[in-house]
């Protein structure tokens, strides 16, 4: 019956897959509409010192395509919209650009909500473009006159107009929302649930210096524009490149930047004035260098090096990668897909893609790298889709995903940044006086509903038996609390912990936190806290505690011998480091065990029980062949059907029934007590230094060992999640793969 169920939930999410394919194909083709909300308010005086929101207006309005739709709004008390929405061409940025000079701190208040209302101005879901909003801002919602405390009755009423009224207007037209924080005295928390309701990303500007990398990553998410690699100032242009605009940020050392062509000749700035197809825009500190028509070759910048420098191209050959959220969560897979598109049309010709290297490179927000090579020439997609999947992402902060392919005449790259902010915390409290530990799951503020939100743990005992319970939500403690004791006798305890969170505006989100190690008897509590660093983070989601309530230790073998001295207690053992064999990238890794649920069932039971099923269904399923053979020998030749008839189902196979939300997601499994995970091998990792970290092997696509199966979670939610998707298959509304 539970795989009937699964079935059932399997063909409605394919049904509703296929159904919607057109529209989101038409969906992303539509142009993109860009909208720019910028504070005013009087503290930008302080965040902003330099006014260096200026120049930012500028880039992004250089950056823009032609044909998108952009307009740009200012707020402090009041809200202005400085550059009417409208088509840009050349004639809406010369405005933009002169309207950027009135760009002040001179507002009293601070009126975001009001500034995202009048924003939504001309936006709908059939208006026939893909609405983005870029907000800046260096404060918290304050309206109130009296001195601008937050708690007030006027601001806090201000903040449920936001929640209640305007941000669903927005969800509807399917608008996304990414929010920059300039300093920590802005209100992280609303900027973070701004983001996190509309699939929108949150970036923290910790100084006005930060301000320009920041509007790019969130220009990138509005509108993913094509790009070369530019390494050590080199670039190069193939013959379907129509245009390209470099970027060029310039140092300290007031060095001019020159471009120089595949021939020799150099373009400056003045050089620019007097030639047609090229356009140069000059600002505070860098440079924009539009060149239509280029000369197919080799191009080099004299400038310094920047690592925000970039080249965005026009061609009709795109690298298109899509699957990557703006919002990450523990534990949570990241499902891409990555395609060369030529035309509108995904390429699948073998004779291109065998000599193309896709290549991915993943930084963690403590700066460590890894890379992986993702196309095998043996082994092609035949739908010319290169899928990858990574896992167990779990240090908060900003990850930065770049994309590379690299061909025999052609060069493409894609960036993308996301950010793992984790709306709830999970931590544990020893008892060693009781024999008790206490794990409790927080949420960071009141943007999650408490009462939708569910929190499940799975204990597994050292008996070898595992048992699955609620977490129970505690109101005086506004917290999940479970009570861990050595009920099943001493030894070692692991909980792993689902997360299925609903938030004040109904945005439903999964996370999985690292799991925790429980030994029993508690043997006392000791101040220094234990510091193991994961394959990808370099501190746990937990808070750090005694020596007994570990955070689990997952790939040692990542870690060069003496840091893992450093960083492994004594009692925990530290395997050999694996050194990369690039032959076997390719081959089976995943290790697969079967976890026992509940004692006194032995193994070998199961396993003679399902070979006994086994033989009693091939039996019957001979018998009928045989029958059904015997019954048509007589005619010359069999002709396969052109329809499969699956018959009619009855009640019993639509009936609603549990799914596993995480294991449908193709999330990795729950390893057993005292096993490190394999989901992170090293042999695939390719040019991993020391201080990299690992991207899941090429098997990560499904890390699943016992299946993970808790049946935590309603089929609702499934079929949510299937409707959901129905704006994009793939997983992200940009992606343009749907024709392939």
């Amino acid at each position: 019956m539970v795989r009937c169920m699964r079935l059932t939930g399997v063909i409605l999410s394919l049904l509703l897959f296929v159904a919607n394919q057109a529209t989101a194909a038409e969906q992303n083709t539509q142009p993109g509409d860009v909208r720019i909300i910028i504070d005013i308010s009087g503290s930008m005086k302080d965040t902003d010192p330099q006014n260096l929101r200026r120049p930012a207006l500028n880039l992004l309005v250089e950056l823009l395509p032609d044909n998108s739709r952009a307009g740009v709004w200012t707020f402090g008390r009041y809200v202005n919209m400085l550059v009417p929405l409208d088509t840009v061409n050349a004639s809406w940025r010369r405005n933009a650009k002169a309207k950027s000079s009135e760009i002040n701190s001179a507002g009293l208040n601070t009126n975001l909500v009001d500034a995202l209302d009048k924003a939504l101005w001309q936006m709908a879901p059939d208006s026939g473009y893909q609405h983005t909003v870029i907000l800046l801002t260096d404060g918290r919602i304050d309206m109130d006159k009296s001195g601008g405390d937050p708690t007030t009755k006027v601001n806090s009423a201000e903040r449920q107009r936001l929640i209640k009224e305007v941000l669903p207007k927005y969800i509807e037209a399917g608008a996304k929302i990414h929010t920059l924080a300039l300093s920590n005295a802005a209100d992280l928390e609303t900027l973070q649930q701004i983001a996190m309701e509309t699939d929108g990303l949150f970036l923290q500007a910790n100084t006005a210096d930060d301000l320009m990398p920041a509007f790019l990553k969130a220009f990138d998410r509005a509108v993913p524009a094509e790009q070369v690699p530019l390494t050590n100032n080199h670039f190069d242009i193939d013959s379907s490149i129509e245009e390209f605009t470099a970027l060029i940020f310039r140092g300290t050392s007031g060095r001019e930047t020159q471009l120089i062509s595949p021939s020799g000749a150099v373009i400056t700035q003045a050089v620019a004035d007097n030639q047609d197809n090229v356009r140069w825009h000059h600002d505070l500190n860098f440079d924009l260098i539009t060149v239509s028509g280029p000369e197919a070759g080799e191009w080099s910048v004299d400038a310094d090096v920047d690592p925000d420098n970039r080249v965005q191209i026009l061609s009709d050959l795109k690298l298109s990668v899509s699957g990557v959220p703006a919002n990450l969560f523990s534990g949570a897979p990241i499902d891409m897909n990555i395609a060369l598109v030529n035309e509108g049309e995904v390429v699948t010709e073998p004779a291109v893609l065998q000599l193309t290297d896709i290549s991915m490179q993943v930084t963690a927000p403590d700066g460590r790298t890894g890379s992986k090579l993702l196309s095998d020439p043996e082994n092609l997609p035949p739908e010319g889709v290169f899928r990858e999947t990574m896992s167990r992402l779990s240090m908060p902060g900003e990850y930065r995903i770049e994309v590379n392919a690299i061909g025999r005449t052609f060069q493409r790259r894609q960036v993308l940044t996301a950010v793992l902010a984790e709306p709830l915390k999970v931590e544990t409290e020893p008892f060693p006086d009781q024999q008790r530990v206490l794990i409790t799951v927080t949420p960071q503020g009141d943007s999650i509903d408490t009462g939708l939100s569910r929190i499940i743990a799975k204990i597994a005992s050292p008996d070898g038996s595992s048992v699955i319970q609620n977490m129970e939500y505690s109101a005086p403690d506004q917290k999940w609390v479970l009570d861990l004791t050595n009920e099943k006798g001493d030894g070692r305890y692991e909980i792993t912990i689902n997360i299925r969170g609903v938030s004040q505006g109904g945005k439903t989100f999964k996370s999985k936190p690292e799991a925790i190690v429980v030994d029993f008897p508690l043997q006392g509590v000791v101040t220094a806290p234990i510091d193991v660093a994961p394959p990808i983070q370099t501190e746990p989601m937990a808070e750090p505690v005694a020596p007994v309530v570990e955070t689990e230790n997952e790939v040692e073998a990542q870690l060069p011998p003496e840091e893992v001295d450093a960083q492994v207690p004594p009692q925990l053992p530290i395997p050999e480091p694996v050194v990369p064999d690039l032959a076997d990238k390719y081959a089976e890794q995943t290790e697969v065990e079967v976890v026992e649920e509940d004692e006194g069932i032995a193994w070998w039971i199961y396993l003679l029980l399902g070979i006994t099923n086994l033989a009693i269904v091939g039996g019957a399923g001979y018998w009928w062949f045989s029958r059904k053979k015997a019954g048509s020998a007589s005619e010359a030749e069999r002709v396969v059907p052109a329809n499969l008839d699956l018959g009619e189902l009855d009640d019993a196979d639509l009936e609603a029934g549990d799914f596993d939300d995480f294991e449908t997601d193709g999330e990795e499994e729950i390893p057993a007590g005292g096993r490190a995970p394999t989901s992170m091998g090293s042999d695939t990792n390719i040019n991993v230094a020391a201080d990299d970290f690992a991207i899941d092997p090429e098997d990560g696509a499904d890390n699943t060992e016992d299946g993970d199966d808790w049946g935590e979670f309603d089929a609702e939610d499934e079929l949510k999640k299937a409707d959901d998707d129905d704006k994009d298959p793939f997983g992200d509304d940009d992606d343009p793969l749907n024709k392939g």
